[in-house]
């Protein structure tokens, strides 16, 4: 990792290694990782699946199957609004 995020989308030209970042991920798998980053990113997009995915580099297509499936194992997804079904 290089940078991460912070207001906006905007990313930091730091190495996540002088950081200390990387420590503190130490025991926890590639997968749940992943899955937290995704949460968390939605989270500050306020479940925007537009603007997180573009965030992640991933395709839309890609972050809505992320998202289908951790909420079939049980995991809360922030959405937008207009992700919202009333």
């Amino acid at each position: 990792m290089t940078g991460w995020i912070c207001e906006e989308g905007a990313v930091r030209n730091a190495k996540a290694s002088e950081t200390g970042l990387i420590a503190l991920l130490i025991g926890y798998t590639v997968a749940e990782v992943e899955r937290d980053l995704i949460i968390e990113t939605l989270r500050a997009y306020d479940g925007n699946r537009t603007r997180a995915a573009k965030t992640l580099a991933v395709s839309v297509r890609t972050l809505r199957n992320k998202i289908n499936e951790y909420e079939a194992k049980g995991f809360d997804i922030p959405s937008s609004v207009h992700n919202q079904v009333c």
